[in-house]
């Protein structure tokens, strides 16, 4: 069937209830209510497909891309939440940990710098169970994927035509798949924006005191989970002041967020002697250098963790003018990062990589931004569409800003956040481009879902092998090592972080600190993708490397590695979300300590970040 278009209705992507209450507010001047209900089931009955058929689509997908990783080893910062998680087993108010090591240094008083709701939520997950499992955890987590997906098919129905195929685009891109295995706060934290989003909208169409009440439950869970959720305030007053509807009613939402929030500032201050850390240091973070990192991870991210970068590339590089602008964009790049690989910063995979993404993620944002202005002088005389057109615009370029400007590092979940408008705004530039045809936009869509969940679960899987390898040395090779050394009275210490840190110390062994010296024959085992420092004077004097344990793989890709510049997580470890390249997926140095008065030691001495193999 073929839709009707026009400048003003195909962009705002209007179901007939809405475009009839647009009718009745150009006829009256005045704004008419949109129902909610109604404006849904209209859109349901043009489709020939119920909501719950579509919502149930959602779910089987959602959970056919979670579950087959449930028994995902805990990762990364997985660790840190189930720690305070067990410490709010005996003090569900606490904070801190006491006597605790982080990357070597030992802290009498470690603060949590995460909100607390996470953690709590674990902790009655372990309370329930009595004890620990992967796929417990995981399978708890699965509320937050599904809210997340349901949250959006709501949202859309709001702004685009394809609300279901738009849905799951969102959720089979790398970076929400690959953050969906985990127990971090940032798909929760999500979650809720997204719900809170959806809510205030339908709440403010509906003039519903109810879905208001619901928004204000939701942004204060999502406030609790995330310091990033903060940023939806102010996002959507300035939704309702373009809307004209800033009333006591779209005040609603924000006294319970707000209140709660200040009341846990006052306690967290008196009982913590400070107030959160909304932020925290690494390195030189507003250093220009420290500035451009982040931008050009921002940019890869955007082309190469969302949507499959080929289904990119047909909507944004599709006319005379935009071939110019990703020249202009491509030359400059190209030289940088040709330069860069021949001093050997980049591998050549990397460079190839980041010279076609980085600057297919700056023609993103610049044909968003330039049709964006567009839309926003062609809407002036309509606030609803007005208001739409400047959330998305907002909501995108205002993680983009605090991710450069507050964050430490640029990662993939730190932009999470702008994932949704960015799909969105995609999609209506896909709707602008592909008018002639419903069929073309929705069989670009449907490529778009396979090729990008395609690509999801391969970095997906790749994700997991890395989390593999640290689970496996420690109830593998540590643990022969640890029996080893125990019947000669000898100790096997780690260093490392994140799963290596949690799989170790269930195998009874220790981290070792920066003040600390292991005895004359004791091990180490070093993981330097998992914790780049190199020992402290004292012990590098003493070491000898004795072994390397390799873990490889036979997916090519990688998310966290030095050597591919991947760093999914953090671009401290690479400007690419993932990489390719082949060898080993994690490499662990294997040292013993020599007598005090042994020559043959000083094996890490040559030692940087970003040397992967350690020095000789």
């Amino acid at each position: 069937m073929s839709m009707p278009h026009s400048q003003d209705s195909h962009i705002a992507g209007e179901t007939a209830a809405e475009s009839d209450s647009r009718r009745k507010e150009s006829a009256t001047g005045e704004e008419a209510p949109v129902s909610w209900v109604g404006s849904m089931a209209d859109a349901a009955v043009e489709k020939g497909r119920p909501i719950w058929i579509e919502l149930l689509i959602i779910a089987t997908f959602t959970l056919l891309i979670t579950v087959p990783f449930l028994n995902q080893p805990f990762h990364m910062d997985d660790p840190g939440f189930i720690e305070f998680a067990r410490a709010r087993q005996d003090a569900p108010l606490t904070m801190e940990l006491r006597d605790y090591v982080f990357f070597g240094k030992r802290n009498e008083s470690f603060i949590d710098t995460h909100p607390p709701l996470i953690s709590s939520y674990i902790a009655l997950v372990m309370y329930a169970s009595g004890g620990e499992s992967e796929m417990l955890y995981h399978g708890a987590f699965l509320i937050f994927p599904l809210l997340a997906g349901v949250s959006m098919y709501f949202l859309s129905r709001r702004f685009i035509r394809n609300p279901l195929l738009v849905t799951l685009l969102l959720m089979g891109t790398p970076g929400m798949m690959v953050m969906s295995h985990t127990l971090m706060s940032d798909i929760p934290g999500l979650s809720f924006w997204l719900a809170t989003v959806a809510l205030y909208i339908y709440g403010l169409d509906r003039r519903s005191t109810g879905l208001m009440a619901l928004c204000a439950v939701t942004m204060t869970l999502g406030i609790f989970t995330s310091y990033q959720v903060l940023s939806v305030i102010p996002l959507l007053l300035v939704y309702a002041a373009a809307r004209r509807r800033l009333t006591l009613l779209s005040f609603l939402p924000f006294t319970l967020p707000l209140s709660s929030f200040a009341s846990y500032l006052a306690w967290h201050f008196a009982v913590v002697g400070g107030l959160p850390r909304f932020s925290y240091g690494e390195g030189d973070p507003m250093a220009w250098y420290s500035i451009i990192k982040k931008i050009s991870s921002a940019m890869v991210t955007l082309a190469e963790a969302a949507v499959f970068f080929g289904i990119l590339y047909r909507v944004l590089v599709a006319r005379a003018w935009d071939y110019a602008v990703y020249l202009v964009l491509l030359i400059p790049i190209a030289f940088a990062i040709f330069s860069q690989y021949l001093g050997g910063y980049y591998s050549g995979p990397a460079a190839l990589l980041a010279i076609l993404l980085m600057p297919l993620g700056m023609l993103m944002i610049y044909q968003f931004y330039s049709r964006g202005w567009e839309w926003l002088k062609s809407e002036r005389s309509r606030p609803e569409q007005l208001a739409k057109s400047l959330l998305l615009l907002l909501w995108l370029g205002g993680v983009l800003f605090y991710v450069v400007v507050l964050m430490p590092y640029s990662s993939v979940r730190y932009l999470l956040p702008l994932f949704p408008p960015l799909i969105l705004l995609l999609a209506r530039l896909m709707e602008e481009r592909f008018t002639a045809s419903a069929e073309q936009l929705r069989n670009l869509l449907l490529a778009g879902i396979l090729s990008t969940t395609g690509l999801g679960l391969l970095v997906s899987a790749a994700d997991l092998e890395f989390a593999e390898s640290n689970r496996t040395l420690a109830q593998t090779e540590a643990r022969a090592m640890g029996a080893e050394l125990s019947a000669s009275g000898n100790q096997l210490w780690f260093v490392g972080e994140f799963s290596l840190r949690y799989y170790m110390e269930q195998e009874g062994f220790q981290e070792l600190p920066l003040d600390a010296v292991p005895a004359t024959g004791d091990i180490i085992i070093q993981s330097p993708l998992g914790n780049w420092r190199p020992f402290s004077e004292d012990v590098d004097h003493r070491v000898k490397k004795e072994d390397e344990i390799h873990y490889g793989g036979v997916n090519p890709f990688r998310v966290t590695s030095y050597d591919a510049n991947a760093g999914f997580y953090g671009s401290f470890w690479g400007v690419l979300p993932f990489s390719l390249a082949g060898g080993d997926v994690e490499k662990y140095l294997v040292y013993r300590m020599q007598p005090p008065n042994d020559e043959e030691g000083w094996m890490t001495r040559n030692w940087k970040p970003g040397n992967a193999t350690g020095s000789e």
